[in-house]
């Protein structure tokens, strides 16, 4: 296989497992990272997203970001999750996205995960989950892998 078809792979494997349509149950990715884990994270108080009381709450939320800033800067931080059919899958696909990207990896206890600077995001996975996680500036190398590394661990045990 050619390396150009690998990420048109990844990103094909990826929408496949990411349906919503698949994930059977009710998933809101605020209710496992909570405002008060941003907070924690980013050393400033977070902000959620504000909520149009006009559109009703998808059964399936799969992203979550809160805001803040700090030293005048505007940072975020940023969880967004896929929920494969299978733990094997789900595998499967993070060992492809880990030989994707140019990665760092990272011990969480009870999860896999690695670090890619050339994002900024940590990508964790536990069972049939898969998070990628950022926080810092809009930009990939303002992002903190010590600050992204500690939202794993608080994710990973609710997991």
């Amino acid at each position: 296989m050619r390396k150009s078809q690998i990420p048109a792979l990844v990103l094909v494997g990826l929408t496949v497992a990411t349906s919503p349509a698949q994930a059977q149950d009710a998933f809101d990715a605020c209710s496992v990272f909570t405002q008060e884990d941003a907070g924690k994270v980013m050393g400033a108080p977070a902000a959620a997203e504000p909520a149009n009381p006009k559109v009703k709450r998808p059964k399936v939320v799969l992203g979550c970001t809160y805001t803040s800033s700090k030293d005048g800067k505007p940072i975020a931080a940023t969880a967004q999750f896929r929920i494969a059919r299978t733990p094997d899958e789900s595998a499967r696909l993070f060992d492809e996205a880990r030989l994707q990207f140019q990665t760092k990896p990272m011990l969480i206890s009870g999860a896999d995960a690695f670090w890619s600077g050339k994002t900024g995001q940590m990508h964790v996975r536990k069972g049939k989950t898969w998070a990628t996680l950022s926080v810092g500036g809009q930009k990939p190398g303002e992002r903190d892998v010590d600050a992204a590394k500690r939202l794993a661990e608080i994710l990973v045990a609710r997991l």
